[in-house]
């Protein structure tokens, strides 16, 4: 696609020393710094091109070329892709497109059509490259059945009351086992005292399903609510076809048929992944059978008392024929496609004019990377600071029923009084998880309890104990934090690494 040379000039050739700069350069180039200090000099013979090079000439006609292409296109940016620790990465035009909407035979007529225009603005050292996102029409009802935080638990003997797993951890003395951290109220009676438990193998096991009776109808329901909007969507496809056929002008009928028919093959192919995701769901996770929902048996409920905290916490053995080396992920959690990645980008990380908190991971997966310290949670890095000024940790948890939810730890820890019938005097310090900001909604809701807090960068928090409020929906979250959660197991032998790996475990 060709243009004006009066629209695409060329810079002059470079001075022999450097030159005084135009009253444009010295007023712009520093546009963006919070002083925007006026440019003088520099060393160098560098000419300065101004900036709407880009915004105004060169991204306004791929824009144009694209869309005069039919190119199903979703961004188009200037970034720098490298290898970690190189010095200085190549710029390159990262073009975004449609998964599956592009060969790689167009793909390149594209791109070097696309080139062309950076070639007639003398930007000769910066090259095209397209990528493709992987689709998958199951992805958004696969997240329950995968073994990415956020799973959904329940005792076999009580499978109306669900809760969500908090973490997996290996132990170096019990080798090829994996081991589930979770809430002693999802599994156990609330009412129950809080004794010490263990596992005898002569004796009854104390099953965990995955999904209660409930959860799995529930997910049963979505899945086929997916189904069914895609085939509204096959049928309006069907129909604009069919409507194409009628049309009086041969050429807008061709643009119609060429428009609708590679998404109508799309929908369609989609169907058929979501019904085989079905047919496998039922199949392996019979609602009827509930010993297919059996993820492992609890081993171990210890008994931990310390001056402000008391704690019960099952320690389920996994059975890694359900968890194995082909679906364990490790301590993950699934960030989803229900928050826009600019938005939860903006919530994780509200001050961009400081050094990040968050970086959105390229496969929506926020891995556990350490531990966050009883100091760290208490005195916030005053470098990371909320949308007012005030230094925050952002936190974010995926649970059974409210999903994935972004919060704000409190840096004072809260007094929490249980009321069991046994011990009514009971209570612990924790660390209390506040809404976003005031017109945000609650952290957690009821069957929430157990999942794991993290913060942006993938730094452990601690477990979800429950929440404070006169309705479903918490005002505050309680945590208690994982430097007391892994000191309990310790003094039982579980010298817990919660960063286990699959080939370390599925041997």
């Amino acid at each position: 696609m060709a243009a004006s040379d009066d629209r695409h000039t060329a810079p002059d050739p470079l001075p022999i020393a450097p030159f005084v700069p135009s009253a444009e350069e010295a007023k712009h180039r520093y546009y963006g710094l919070p002083s925007q200090p006026y440019f003088v000099a520099r060393s160098s013979h560098d000419v300065w091109v101004v900036p709407t090079v880009w915004e105004g000439r060169v991204g306004v006609a791929m824009h144009t070329f694209l869309v005069e292409q039919k190119v199903r296109y979703t961004s188009v940016d200037p970034v720098r892709i490298g290898i970690v620790n190189e010095s200085a990465a190549p710029v390159i035009i990262w073009v975004g497109v449609e998964p599956g909407s592009l060969s790689a035979e167009r793909g390149i007529e594209v791109a070097v059509g696309l080139r062309a225009f950076l070639l007639e603005n003398g930007i000769e050292d910066v090259h095209v490259e397209i990528p493709c996102p992987h689709s998958n029409p199951t992805v958004k009802v696969r997240e329950a059945f995968s073994t990415a935080l956020g799973i959904t638990i329940c005792a076999e003997k009580t499978p109306h009351i669900q809760g969500t797993a908090t973490l997996f951890f290996t132990v170096s003395s019990k080798p090829e086992k994996l081991f589930l951290l979770a809430a002693k109220h999802v599994l156990f009676c609330v009412d129950e005292e809080n004794e010490h438990y263990e596992y005898n193998s002569s004796g009854p096991r104390r099953n965990v399903l995955l999904l209660g009776t409930n959860g799995f109808d529930a997910r049963i329901k979505d899945i086929e609510k997916e189904i069914g909007d895609t085939q509204l969507v096959i049928n309006h496809f069907r129909g604009r076809l069919e409507l194409a056929g009628k049309m009086e002008d041969p050429e807008e009928a061709q643009a119609e048929r060429e428009d609708v028919q590679p998404q109508l093959v799309k929908a369609e192919r989609a169907i058929l992944q979501l019904e085989q995701f079905l047919a496998d769901v039922k199949r392996d996770w019979d609602s009827e059978d509930p010993t297919k929902h059996i993820i492992g048996h609890v081993v171990l409920l210890p008994l931990i008392s310390a001056p402000v905290r008391t704690a019960s916490l099952p320690v389920i053995e996994v059975d890694t024929i359900k968890i194995d080396a082909g679906n364990f992920i490790g301590n993950a959690i699934d960030l989803g496609t229900e928050i826009p990645v600019e938005t939860l980008t903006a919530w994780m990380h509200p001050d961009h004019a400081i050094q990040p908190s968050f970086k959105y991971p390229p496969d929506r997966l926020l891995k556990f990377h350490s531990i966050l310290s009883n100091d760290e949670m208490c005195r916030p890095n005053p470098n990371n600071v909320d949308d007012r000024g005030d230094p925050a940790i952002m936190a974010v948890k995926r649970g059974c029923t409210s999903g994935l939810t972004i919060g704000r730890l409190n840096n004072t820890r809260s007094i929490l009084r249980k009321a069991f019938k046994a011990k009514p005097g009971e209570y612990s310090m924790e660390v209390a998880v506040l809404p976003r900001t005031s017109q945000f909604g609650a952290f957690s809701e009821g069957g929430d309890s157990g999942a794991a807090v993290i913060n942006g960068w993938g730094a452990v928090a601690g477990m979800l104990m429950g929440g404070g409020g006169s309705s479903k929906a918490s005002d505050c979250t309680y945590v208690t934090p994982i430097t007391f959660l892994l000191k309990c197991l310790e003094e039982y032998g579980f010298s817990a690494n919660i960063f286990p790996v699959a080939a370390s475990v599925f041997v």
